[in-house]
């Protein structure tokens, strides 16, 4: 190979890897996006355990991470209702009054935690909810 075409070679191989990192760095930018849903605190089991309110709560949360993660977290979460349970989700199960960190229980949602982002901001914060025993 004549020294020429191998300077012709190197140039192409290093051009096409700074593409590449660029375009993978271009999908690695940080972003932050304001999203809007629905939360249900369910019991999971209605015959035993009530929870109220018992309409879904609408929350409007801020999500930060890379640009493709949060791009796929809001189409996985915008305008749908994510289903939260009592006894899992970081949700309490023992009767009583409940103020509920919507941004801790969000996190460890399995709705939430595996999409890749970080939730910054819920609002409403924080929510209280009440858990009775059926009788």
């Amino acid at each position: 190979m004549s020294p020429v075409r191998r300077k012709v070679v190197a140039l192409v191989t290093v051009t096409a890897i700074a593409a590449i990192v660029w375009l993978w760095a271009a999908g690695q930018t940080v972003q932050t996006r304001v999203i809007s849903f629905d939360a249900a605190i369910d019991s999971g089991d209605p015959t035993r355990i009530t929870v109220t309110p018992n309409e879904p709560l609408h929350l409007s949360v801020e999500i930060k991470g890379s640009r493709q993660a949060v791009l796929s977290a809001t189409q996985s979460l915008s305008g749908r209702t994510i289903r939260l349970l009592t006894g899992a989700d970081g949700v309490p199960s023992t009767p009583g009054s409940h103020d509920l960190v919507l941004k801790d229980v969000l996190s460890v949602s399995p709705s939430v935690a595996p999409l890749g982002v970080d939730i910054t901001t819920v609002t409403p914060a924080v929510v209280e909810i009440e858990i009775e025993r059926v009788k």
